[in-house]
């Protein structure tokens, strides 16, 4: 199994944007994610997987309007978390310990609209969109113990906005929240080759960026991203099930971001 880490810019969107936009940018940062995901049953936990800053990085690449128009991005992040949790044989949570491969990929394109208020230098972007969301997860082996991957994805309905304040002509600082409802939400996994399908995937996400101009056409910047999933647990598939769990990663980033 395998998740590309390609980040493609459809044809479509990049029409719209020239059509109905006058003026974009194209930022790219540098991503380090710290990783929270904790598999619960009738509330007890079944297994976590946690890392700290700098285990997991990637990069992001986004293509925006400055005020509106059509929107892209994408994203890839890989690295290594450590898995507490159990076995068939023993489940008791902490009876087994391993680390774990990972690779995050998501993408996302839509339509964003700003409102500007000029007077007290603000902008509130709103945004409309669909995306894909991928986790490879691949459980090592041990001395006693094989080992195995999961893969979940799904598609997801996006809607989000933010509130942008123009501190001077070169600052600018914000906050957008998004909220996301997911479609077609599966886990494949290998050890039985099972899929099985995800119930009430939902999400959304919170970034606070703060962006500084260099000149008219290039700015650099730092975001602090927080991104939640809620999984429900699926219906059985040869006996075995897919138990509730929840994401809660955290993530810095540090881009340049070029106008034209």
């Amino acid at each position: 199994m395998s998740i590309r880490p390609l980040l493609i810019l459809p044809a479509s969107i990049l029409l719209g944007a020239s059509l109905y936009a006058s003026s974009y940018s194209l930022s790219v940062s540098a991503d380090t994610t710290k990783f929270d995901y904790t598999e619960t049953a009738n509330g007890a936990v079944l297994d976590t997987e946690t890392n700290g800053f700098g285990d997991i990085s990637g990069y992001t690449v986004d293509f925006q309007p400055e005020k509106n128009g059509f929107y892209v991005s994408g994203s890839y992040a890989k690295g290594d978390t450590d898995y507490i949790g159990g076995t068939n044989l023993n489940p008791t949570y902490g009876s087994h310990q391993t680390t774990t491969h990972n690779t995050l990929v998501d993408y996302s394109a839509g339509y964003k609209t700003t409102t500007v208020i000029a007077s007290r230098h603000m902008e509130i972007p709103v945004k409309f969109g669909v995306g894909y969301h991928g986790w490879l997860r691949e459980l090592q082996s041990t001395p006693t113990v094989f080992g195995y991957d999961e893969k979940y994805e799904w598609g997801y309905f996006d809607a989000g906005v933010g509130l942008h304040y123009r501190a001077s002509s070169a600052i600018l600082m914000g906050i957008d929240a998004n909220y996301r409802k997911a479609f077609n939400a599966e886990m494949y996994e290998n050890w039985n080759g099972y899929t099985y399908k995800l119930k009430n995937v939902y999400g959304y996400k919170v970034a606070v960026p703060l962006e500084y101009s260099l000149d008219a056409s290039w700015s650099t910047f730092a975001k602090y991203t927080y991104e939640y999933w809620n999984i429900d647990a699926s219906d059985p598939v040869g006996g075995y099930y897919e138990p509730d769990s929840e994401t809660k990663n955290e993530t810095l980033s540090v881009g340049v971001k070029f106008r034209f």
